[in-house]
Formats: C-alpha cells, structure tokens, sequence
C-alpha cells in the first residue's frame, strides 16, 4: 500500500521556516515525495508529526488570564 501525501492542498510556504503552512513539508520533501518508497515517505511523516507538534499551541498559552481589556 502506498503512503499518501500529507497534502491538504493549502500550499503556502513560510518565509519563516521555509515550511509550507498546510503539511508542514519543505520544498525538498514535496518535490521528492513521488519518488520516494513507503519508508520514506514514512520518515517524512515522523518529521511532519514532530512539527505539528512544535507549532501547536501549548494548553498555557489557550487559557485566559481572566484580565479581559
């Protein structure tokens, strides 16, 4: 069975990170993932998961301080 893509078609890069915004890839492993086997495209995903990570918002910082302004 052949990994799919992580694409979910909001490609926009991040000047920032040089990460598109969508499926957190960069240009190397979007422009290799046809050519790749399952193994890895599997890697690629481990580091995609790792990155989600890193970007999402921590609970702390979803919580209000009650200090409304």
């Amino acid at each position: 069975m052949t990994t799919p893509s992580p694409c979910i078609n909001i490609c926009k890069m991040d000047a920032s990170n040089g990460l598109c915004q969508g499926c957190f890839r960069t240009l190397d492993e979007i422009t290799v993932w046809s050519r790749l086997d399952d193994a890895g495209r599997q890697h690629i995903l481990a580091d995609v998961a790792r990155r989600r990570r890193e970007q999402a918002p921590q609970e702390s910082d979803l919580r209000s301080s009650g200090n409304s302004k």
